[in-house]
């Protein structure tokens, strides 16, 4: 006759091992569905930098946050490309401060600000950012 204590520690011991198992094994493929089908936020902001005398400028980093939020996590820049412009996507709709740096600047902090409204219904926005004339200039 089988002994059921032993039993029943068998079927314990057996699904407590299986069940993490089985979670992981039904959990990753739904977050992995979830992610890849996921666009991210829609709103994006395109622009261009110039300087003071309205060249273009290559190699600037253009940095966006939200206006009136603190920063929490990364920073989000990007640099400029050849012709001074950029994109910077997936931004929620609502307000952003968009400022720029030289590539040779040593800071993040720009007095050359602008602000950017993405609306909740098409959630673009375009801007030109002037730095001072100590900025590289495209094609130079």
């Amino acid at each position: 006759m089988i002994d059921l204590c032993r039993f029943r520690e068998f079927v314990m011991s057996f699904f407590s091992r299986l069940t993490p198992a089985l979670l992981v094994c039904s959990v990753i493929p739904i977050a992995a569905a979830q992610t890849q089908n996921d666009p991210g936020e829609p709103g994006v902001i395109t622009g261009k930098v110039i300087d003071s005398v309205g060249h273009s400028v290559a190699d600037a980093r253009v940095y966006v946050k939200e206006h009136n939020r603190p920063q929490i996590g990364a920073v989000r820049y990007v640099a400029t490309d050849e012709n001074g412009q950029f994109r910077i996507g997936k931004l929620r709709p609502g307000d952003y401060d968009v400022y720029a740096v030289p590539s040779d600047s040593t800071t993040m902090l720009s007095r050359w600000v602008q602000r950017v409204h993405l609306p909740k219904d098409r959630p673009v926005g375009m801007v030109t950012v002037q730095i001072g004339t100590s900025a590289k200039r495209a094609g130079s």
